[in-house]
């Protein structure tokens, strides 16, 4: 006889519009109905939570359960073992642990200095490629669309592009499309699969003039126009010392993030970033550090 996975008062029973816990799990085909009965059963017994008793006898790990709840309370993540996503993209797949609440606590601070009342995009770039900013960027992003901020993620690295990438996309039209007039805003965007609130702007076709193009007034009524339409927007910079892009785009912004990572970047080489930006007016909100 076929289980029926229904509410009642248990502890972690109590449905939201998302599904109950045990729903939730079937669906994700982490239980089949023998085994959401057999913990219905001991949860009775036991009084404890659904996802405790689940692990407790076998059924499920951890990261299971935080997935489902994630899911129960519009947390919007992905699976791993069925998500194409880098997983570098940590901001996808996790709901607890030290690194995800660090991030959570940069974007709170981000919140309160970049997006709160007129927001401008947030430029975000490190000194030297090794830092990984074009992570930072998109796992910001992630983390803002997860509390239904409407979100565009822009890869302004036209040297290097890292988020088609990290979100395991097709090569498509981009920025470097839509600068050169070849697309129009609306048919560049990529909707993230996953994440309902966060769009991306790939960097396009690869072309031979990226700072001449990045020149252009295009990219700057493309950031008043992100600026309005979005809540928040983050733009992946190439490395600020290595190229003059990022000086250039940065000032577009209005408010730049310096991502750096331990034991490789160089106290000089922020102090040269620092330097760098002083012409510009660009508000540097931040420091970031990374682990190698």
């Amino acid at each position: 006889m076929a289980t029926v996975i229904r509410k009642d008062h248990d502890r972690d029973w109590t449905g939201t519009r998302a599904g109950t816990i045990g729903e939730l799990l079937l669906r994700a085909g982490k239980l089949d109905e023998a085994a959401v009965a057999s913990v219905l059963a001991a949860q009775r017994h036991s009084g404890k939570p659904f996802g405790e008793v689940a692990i407790g006898m076998g059924l499920l790990h951890e990261s299971d359960v935080q997935r489902a709840l994630a899911r129960q309370f519009d947390y919007a993540t992905v699976e791993p073992d069925t998500s194409h996503f880098s997983r570098e993209l940590f901001a996808a797949f996790e709901s607890t642990g030290a690194q995800i609440e660090a991030l959570r606590r940069l974007r709170s601070e981000l919140k309160l200095r970049c997006f709160r009342n007129e927001s401008r995009p947030l430029a975000v770039f490190s000194p030297r490629a090794v830092a990984g900013a074009g992570a930072m960027a998109a796992n910001l992003a992630i983390a803002f669309s997860q509390i239904g901020e409407r979100t565009l993620l822009i890869d302004a690295n036209l040297r290097r592009q890292r988020q088609r990438e990290l979100f395991a996309l097709p090569p498509r039209e981009g920025l470097s499309n839509l600068l050169g007039r070849r697309v129009p805003l609306a048919d560049a965007l990529t909707p993230v699969t996953g994440f309902p609130n966060l769009s991306l702007l790939c960097a396009g076709a690869t072309v031979p003039n990226p700072q001449e193009l990045l020149s252009r007034d295009g990219l700057g009524s493309l950031m008043d126009v992100a600026a309005v339409s979005f809540d928040v927007v983050i733009v992946d910079c190439p490395p600020a010392l290595e190229y003059a892009d990022a000086q250039l785009i940065a000032a577009l912004c209005g408010h730049s993030l310096l991502v750096t990572q331990r034991d490789a970047t160089r106290l000089a080489d922020i102090e040269a970033v620092k330097v760098q930006l002083l012409p510009t007016g660009v508000q540097l909100v931040g420091a970031v550090m990374t682990q190698l």
